[in-house]
């Protein structure tokens, strides 16, 4: 299953749209390093997840083809390689790309960041697409659902994580705040990708509750990252073999 959907994901011409991330680049060609780097990062944020989701929810959401599949037996192997395969298939355009654009802007050492930040983001939300497509198994509704977590976390984290503190403040809740921050893998790496740039100015709530609350953090966060990636692809594997077709 899992070479069947990576060359399907292949198959698709606008899977190789990464291609053309070059172009994206050069906005922001001939700026410092750092700068370069963040800025463009802030563009992928935006551009990338909507791909994702076109690209995999026609896959992965369609229940006529798995409510077959899934009678042939062994439902959550099926599933876990399906997508495994379809992050297969749109990785490999996609770090084409990404190398492509570090090359573009002139990145030195720290250009494999851009590669390896890009592709933990697309499987952040192909994890997310993943088990949205397992609980709807509808195409349209696992893309509008994969929209809205897009929009929240994306730009909507920051806003309602600042309102939360600000009414809260003078209780101790430090350690919900705490949870809460983890929770979102989008500012996780967005935050990271500051601390290993070593930004002296922290951008956003997520980044700041994270300094203030832990100092050095950056171990946790990849420790939170990797956790949330394993038991989101497990979980949707799951609840894709537990539901009723």
């Amino acid at each position: 299953m899992l070479p069947f959907y990576a060359k399907a994901v292949l198959r698709n011409p606008w899977a190789y749209l990464p291609l053309l991330l070059p172009l994206l680049a050069l906005a922001f060609r001939g700026r410092e390093e750092g700068v370069a780097l963040l800025g463009f990062y802030g563009a992928l944020a935006l551009l990338l997840p909507p791909l994702v989701l076109a690209l995999s929810t026609p896959l992965l959401a369609e229940r006529e083809e798995w409510g077959f599949l899934a009678g042939l037996g062994h439902p959550f192997r099926l599933y876990l390689e399906a997508l495994l395969g379809v992050g297969l298939g749109l990785s490999l355009p996609l770090l084409a790309g990404l190398f492509l654009a570090a090359g573009v802007l002139g990145l030195g050492e720290r250009g494999l960041l851009l590669p390896l930040f890009g592709l933990a983001l697309a499987w952040v939300f192909l994890v997310l697409v993943g088990l949205v497509s397992a609980l709807t198994l509808n195409p349209g509704r696992a893309t509008a659902f994969g929209l809205l977590l897009w929009g929240v976390l994306t730009l909507g984290y920051d806003p309602l994580l600042l309102g939360l503190y600000g009414a809260f403040a003078q209780y101790p809740v430090e350690g919900l705040f705490l949870v809460l921050v983890l929770l979102n893998p989008v500012d996780l790496l967005r935050v990271a990708l500051l601390h290993l740039l070593d930004a002296p100015v922290v951008v956003g709530v997520t980044a700041y509750l994270l300094r203030a609350l832990l100092g050095a953090y950056l171990p946790l966060l990849v420790l939170a990252l990797l956790l949330q990636g394993l038991l989101g692809v497990l979980l949707a594997a799951w609840v894709f073999a537990r539901r009723e077709r």
